[in-house]
């Protein structure tokens, strides 16, 4: 089930409903002062949903800067929800990379979040991603490569979904273990070379060297 972190002490009970209707994990966020949950969640969350009309102190504006600029959480999709006397306001509609106005089905909240989602990194979390002949079902975790089943192990798949969910933008070792292991992970630098190492074997020889191995930094996804 992936997270989703909802900022706003006011409210929030539907949108929390709303959400777990459609499998997330709901954490709320008071946002006054810190970007996480109380319980300390290590891994970024799958969604942030802003109740614009429920924060004080940072404004909406702000906590928005505040996630965009977030090492962890910078590419996390945004959702504002706010009601309509906010939207008359002009709240959030330059904030995050979706609005809502309350109230809102589920029907609605997931059409959004699938629009943020290809706001921030061009595909929906259904969708199937090809490059070439590989091919990554992001809803079932099946990757093949010409047609043929390929199997990964969780972690390899994971950090396989990473780099092609991000082409193009190099991650060093460390941001990989923060953003694919998560922060409570106490493995080292090593961890990463060797899944990396693994994932290229399984990928053969037409893919492989789509990892790119940048020299005292780390890696990237060359994805055309």
């Amino acid at each position: 089930m992936s997270d989703a972190w909802i900022y706003g002490t006011d409210g929030g009970e539907e949108t929390s409903r709303l959400l777990a209707e459609l499998g997330f994990s709901p954490h709320r966020v008071a946002a006054n002062g810190t970007l996480r949950p109380p319980e300390g969640e290590s891994r970024a969350p799958a969604l942030a949903l802003v109740l614009a009309n429920g924060l004080e102190q940072p404004s909406c504006a702000e906590l928005c800067a505040r996630l965009a600029a977030d090492d962890e959480l910078g590419e996390v999709p945004v959702i504002v929800a706010l009601g309509s006397e906010g939207l008359l306001e002009g709240i959030g509609v330059a904030e995050g990379h979706e609005l809502l106005v309350e109230p809102f089905t589920a029907e609605e909240l997931q059409a959004r979040i699938a629009r943020a989602r290809r706001a921030v990194n061009g595909i929906d979390h259904d969708d199937i991603v090809r490059v070439g002949s590989l091919e990554m079902n992001l809803a079932t975790y099946q990757v093949a490569i010409g047609g043929r089943p390929v199997d990964f192990t969780y972690m390899e798949y994971e950090l396989l979904k990473f780099l092609v969910t991000h082409p193009k933008r190099v991650f060093s070792r460390e941001a990989l273990l923060n953003r694919v292991w998560g922060y409570d992970y106490y493995g080292g630098a090593r961890t990463v070379d060797v899944h990396v190492r693994r994932v290229r074997a399984k990928l053969g020889s037409e893919h492989a060297a789509r990892i790119k191995t940048v020299r005292s930094v780390g890696y990237r996804w060359e994805g055309t």
